[in-house]
């Protein structure tokens, strides 16, 4: 189970980060959204924990970080690859 985690987990900050590249931040809130109600399911059905227990909003608030984490450098990568193409020599120049 713990390999489906990690794995759901990836996937979840990739699409953070592919947000975050592309400049699409409604996007980021419906991914931010999305990972954080299955974060709830998972505690409350897999865990059989209360969603506002104090285990369960620091997982919360992980998970907000691992988010806010994974945008900001999708975003800082997209400036820099944006950065170099706009300042490529081509031959018109």
């Amino acid at each position: 189970m713990i390999y489906i985690l990690v794995v759901g987990l990836a996937i979840w900050m990739f699409g953070c980060g592919y947000s975050g590249y592309h400049k699409r931040f409604g996007l980021f809130v419906i991914v931010l959204l999305t990972g954080m109600g299955l974060n709830t399911l998972w505690m409350m059905f897999g865990l059989d924990a209360r969603p506002l227990s104090p285990p369960a909003i620091t997982a919360h608030a992980a998970a907000l970080m691992y988010a806010i984490s994974a945008v900001g450098l999708g975003f800082l990568l997209g400036r820099i690859v944006r950065g170099f193409r706009d300042s490529r020599v081509t031959a018109d120049d």
